[in-house]
């Protein structure tokens, strides 16, 4: 199997890999615990992944759907929020290493393009 981002960056998977953290990520974001200890859906967001799982040989797979993945944050919410677990799902995942590496190129860009114009604008030294 493979992951591919919207970028067209593909991931391997193999046996034992999971994928979709984003969405988990996602379920926590909008989402939020009122005093009874129960869950608040926050109105008006979907859940959507933004990646595609293609199965290069025959497979067997285990899948979570939106409902399974709203009740698995519930029951482990306390334990989903700790930094230590946050740490993993945003520093030791392909998804989040794909963001991080699309923003540095982003800045990198952008500096590159304002060193540009300050050269430019500048007067030539003789």
């Amino acid at each position: 199997m493979e992951s591919i981002g919207e970028d067209q960056i593909t991931v391997p998977l193999s046996e034992g890999d999971a994928c979709g953290e984003e969405l988990l990520t996602w379920c926590l974001e909008h989402s939020s615990i009122n005093k009874d200890g129960k869950r608040i859906r926050i109105p008006g967001h979907r859940l959507l992944s933004n990646r595609l799982v293609r199965c290069v040989t025959n497979v067997e797979a285990f899948v979570l759907r939106a409902a399974d993945l709203e009740e698995v944050t519930s029951l482990f919410a306390r334990f989903l929020r700790s930094p230590r677990v946050q740490g993993a799902i945003r520093y030791e995942s392909p998804y989040w290493r794909g963001i991080a590496a699309r923003r540095i190129q982003v800045a990198w860009r952008y500096r590159k393009k304002r060193m540009g114009r300050a050269d430019s604008s500048s007067p030539p030294h003789n």
